[in-house]
């Protein structure tokens, strides 16, 4: 019959702490108790938080330990793919001098840099640029490859969507100025040159993507429409020269009655003007994109517009505005 416990703090805490503030060993060992690390106990029933779990290991971080790589990622809320479970190893990076860290949780690394480094809910992680960085190492087309490219673009993508000073294009390319001899630095490149600003969900991204890989002109994304100086409607992505918009609807797309009437509406208000409207879902995309581009291809031909005449969109630091015209 395991010991009761006696007070211990909520939040995790040291083993060394605990000794000395009179508990027993027995009474460290009782399974209320998780050991994410050595020499660290936390509730078992927050084992499966990834903040908690980062909490209870940075007790044993020495100066210049960060958070890093696909873990860091987690903490600044970018979207990682499914198949990636963030509680099952930790990522974390020393500086030059430590030897990286070595534990069954954690997955060492070297040549973390105090200025990369910045505090995330009191948890020291590697800035969303040097996250970055970091995240192109682990892409490839082994067997172990962690990412793809398009999972990196997809990265790309919502680092530009932080609207943070330092994760704009300029900074991330000046990051990838200097990391010269890093690996996954040409994945890096063409992930950043593929990604686009003012996207919603990584579900926007792939359609994006592979909208490009099926010979469409990389669209407009984002954009503000606008008509007689009244603003319309912000579809996904959309293609001004045709008046074709692209929406995607997801799973929880609508929160209320009230949403989905506000996009309804905004649709026919797009439509009065002269566009057509695409609203694709999750099967679109990944059951039925020959069907899906069928109804593209139609949809420009009926706006008698020759898609092969377009060009891609770039990407723009600020949010596009389209003037559109009544017919």
């Amino acid at each position: 019959m395991p010991s009761a416990l006696v007070p211990l703090p909520p939040t995790p805490f040291l083993v060394a702490d605990a000794y000395a503030a009179g508990c027993t060993r027995d009474q460290l060992r009782h399974p209320a108790l998780h050991a994410p690390v050595r020499g660290v106990r936390m509730a078992a029933s927050s084992a499966d938080d990834l903040e908690a779990l980062c909490r209870a290991v940075a007790l044993t971080f020495r100066d210049g330990d960060t958070f890093s790589h696909l873990t860091a990622a987690a903490l600044l809320g970018l979207p990682l793919p499914a198949h990636h479970r963030p509680l099952e190893r930790l990522h974390v990076s020393s500086r030059a001098g430590l030897r990286p860290r070595e534990a069954a949780l954690i997955v060492g690394h070297s040549g973390a840099i105090a200025r990369h480094s910045f505090r995330q809910r009191q948890l020291p992680v590697t800035v969303p640029a040097r996250t970055w960085l970091d995240l192109g190492s682990m892409t490839g087309t082994g067997t172990g490859t962690l990412l793809t490219v398009e999972d990196l673009v997809v990265l790309t993508d919502a680092v530009l969507g932080l609207r943070h000073p330092a994760t704009t294009r300029l900074q991330l390319e000046r990051a990838l100025s200097w990391f010269v001899r890093g690996r996954g630095r040409q994945t890096l490149r063409t992930a950043l040159a593929a990604a686009r600003s003012f996207v919603d969900s990584p579900m926007e991204t792939r359609v994006r993507l592979q909208l490009v890989a099926s010979g469409f002109p990389c669209p407009v994304v984002g954009a503000d429409l606008l008509a007689e100086d009244q603003w319309v409607a912000r579809p996904d992505m959309c293609w001004p020269q045709a008046r074709i918009a692209i929406e995607y609807d997801g799973a929880h797309h609508y929160s209320s009655q009230h949403q989905m009437r506000s996009d309804v509406d905004r649709r026919e208000n797009m439509e009065r003007l002269g566009w057509r409207v695409i609203v694709l879902y999750s099967q679109d995309v990944l059951t039925a994109w020959e069907a899906t581009c069928g109804r593209l291809i139609t949809a420009f031909e009926d706006q008698g517009v020759d898609l092969r005449r377009l060009a891609d969109a770039p990407d723009t630091p600020v949010r596009a505005r389209v003037v559109v015209a009544r017919r």
